[in-house]
């Protein structure tokens, strides 16, 4: 039971933040208003020159914008994280190997903590601007590449594991048949 109310709880955080920071006051998409379209620096490259340009473009407004997407951001770092967690248990529940268990855990928990990573320097820069930090703004911008690069991998471990889910129950049930 109460394992049924920790899955409940990490779907409902998910779908809060996930709303926060696409479609609230206070998303990437409100952002894009006072920032001439740019939006956020996450899920995206990016490198000094077009931090500072995109900031030195922002409207007041949006430099309070995009401080708030943040609060919802760090949580969705824990909600998007506890989701792939459960679709990668899910989709790997037919092995008993520990070892494969804990790198399609581990995978999401590292994109987790790039994402963390990315978000500290990228608040930390919008908070000191007008100061320009750029080596913070490039090992943000590698945070960021690695932490879609932990998205991809997850992505092709999670399609792998349902594919052989499938497979396998495929094979049962022509064994069933037969």
């Amino acid at each position: 039971m109460r394992k049924k109310y920790i899955t409940w709880g990490i779907i409902l955080l998910f779908i809060i933040t996930f709303y926060w920071v696409e479609f609230s006051p206070w998303s990437s998409t409100a952002l894009q208003s006072y920032n001439n379209g740019y939006g956020t620096f996450d899920m995206k490259s990016y490198d000094v020159k077009s931090v500072y340009t995109v900031l030195g473009q922002m409207e007041p407004k949006g430099f309070i914008i995009y401080k708030k997407y943040f609060i919802g951001d760090f949580l969705f770092v824990i909600g998007f994280g506890g989701v792939q967690i459960l679709l990668s248990l899910y989709a790997y529940k037919w092995t008993r190997a520990k070892w494969l268990r804990i790198i399609v855990i581990g995978v999401p928990t590292a994109r987790g903590l790039f994402d963390i990573i990315e978000n500290i320097l990228l608040l930390s820069i919008l908070l000191l601007y007008p100061v320009q930090h750029p080596m913070a703004v490039t090992i943000a911008g590698m945070a960021t590449t690695m932490k879609l690069c932990m998205i991809g991998i997850w992505g092709g471990l999670f399609i792998l594991g349902i594919v052989i889910k499938l497979g396998q129950f495929i094979m049962r049930k022509r064994v069933l048949r037969k």
